[in-house]
């Protein structure tokens, strides 16, 4: 008996480079089907000194947030209150689920093409999001109700390219050849479920500026309204595939290069995290992580992640840690 995903042809009417159907025409977690019991244990064995690694921002970063995600507030309904000689204090949050080190849901993006049954992710209409905003396929709580754990895997592009630890230009595009030279340097491999996790240095960047340094990484540039950051292309889309990537992280605003690519085909939104069913977890902070692999020569760690159960949601904080 094998725990390998029992994999299926992609169905009729999906797009080129695809996994719809591939897990099953009712899959709604995509390539996390690849995180089978051997591939947590894999990245379970990796833990050799017990260092934990956080992985995120502070929910409050970063600010001036493109696309009307709204700021971070925290209001305190419960001040120092004394009840019967016990003082108690309680919060609550106005969030924006996307807006600091998180996790995309698979409704965060689709695309509307000729010939292709399906907008989101394995041919979910939009008819799943209701009037109300609620996703009744694809969304984040399908991810939050069995958790992200396997063999992460730290690709350390921007100190490759720079040869310190400087960030990479913000026009910089990570191609298959960064891939193979982050993975010679450090005489690593993709095994088949690892979480695939690049340093590009821009979060580092964004957090060694003042604030007015932040407000100017923040501006809006292009047609997309975005800020400017660099990424992987879309052209990963059949190395990912065939390599069976389970996620993809990144230190950087959208994993892709920002401002994002003006059409389905050289978005990696759509021909990645959409077509592949290969869920993005953006802005995570890999500085301290990426000093201990430096150190030692090891790329490799146990990746966890919780998305909050969110129902109906469209993403979530990543919390996210990395354990050597």
């Amino acid at each position: 008996m094998t725990d390998e995903p029992q994999l299926q042809p992609p169905r009729e009417g999906a797009p080129p480079v695809s996994n719809w159907g591939v897990f099953g025409d009712d899959d709604e977690v995509g390539t996390l089907n690849y995180l089978t019991p051997e591939a947590v244990r894999r990245g379970a064995a990796s833990i050799t000194t017990g260092e934990r690694y956080p992985l995120n921002l502070p929910v409050d970063l970063p600010k001036g947030r493109p696309i009307g995600r709204p700021e971070h507030q925290k209001t305190a309904h419960l001040l120092n209150l004394e009840f019967a000689g016990v003082v108690v204090n309680d919060d609550h949050l106005v969030l924006a689920t996307q807006g600091s080190t998180q996790w995309d849901s698979f409704v965060h993006t689709g695309a509307v093409e000729d010939g292709v049954d399906g907008v989101f992710y394995n041919g979910v209409g939009v008819e799943a999001v209701d009037e109300n905003g609620y996703a009744h396929r694809n969304g984040i709580d399908k991810v939050a109700q069995r958790g992200i754990a396997g063999r992460g895997l730290l690709l350390d592009v921007a100190r490759l390219v720079t040869g310190s630890d400087a960030p990479l230009p913000n026009d910089y595009l990570i191609t298959a050849d960064d891939i193979d030279g982050c993975l010679q340097s450090a005489s690593a491999e993709i095994l088949p479920g690892d979480v695939v996790c690049f340093r590009t240095g821009w979060v580092e960047a964004y957090l060694d500026e003042d604030e007015e340094g932040r407000t100017s990484m923040m501006e809006p540039v292009g047609a997309t309204g975005a800020p400017p950051s660099p990424g992987i292309t879309a052209d990963l889309a059949p190395l990912a595939q065939e390599q069976r990537w389970a996620a993809v992280a990144a230190d950087n605003l959208a994993v892709e290069a920002s401002p994002f690519r003006p059409d389905n085909a050289r978005s990696a939104h759509v021909r990645m995290q959409r077509n592949l069913g290969l869920p993005f977890g953006e802005l995570f902070d890999f500085r301290a992580l990426s000093a201990a692999a430096a150190a030692d020569g090891r790329p490799d760690f146990f990746f966890v992640a919780v998305p909050l159960w969110i129902p109906g949601g469209m993403g979530s904080p990543a919390n996210a840690m990395g354990l050597r």
